[in-house]
């Protein structure tokens, strides 16, 4: 399992957090429908998976849950800009970049 720092700190549950457990082996196809459920229920259509960067996020808050299932997709979605930007990235570059062969 992996970690990922946050430039700026976040709140979970009173305790500020400076990094998120995420595992993106361990992600199945019913994490991927729980995560674009979630994408849509926030008021979100997945255009294009491969070129949706807020799609990612979503995905790599299922990352963190798979990991640490206490943290709550809108625990997540409290991160800066920044980090968030950086958490996008990973998951296009893990799930979407030369994943076609």
């Amino acid at each position: 399992m992996a970690t990922f720092k946050l430039s700026k700190p976040i709140s979970i549950n009173g305790t500020s957090v400076q990094e998120l457990p995420y595992d993106f082996d361990t992600l199945n196809a019913r994490d991927k429908l729980e995560a674009t459920k979630a994408y849509t229920k926030a008021g979100n259509i997945v255009s294009v998976q491969e070129l949706d960067p807020a799609y990612h996020l979503f995905i790599f808050a299922a990352a963190v849950r798979k990991a640490e299932p206490s943290i709550e997709i809108d625990d997540v979605l409290r991160m800066s800009f920044k980090d968030a930007a950086k958490a996008e990235g990973m998951v296009r570059d893990f799930f979407f970049i030369g994943s076609e062969s």
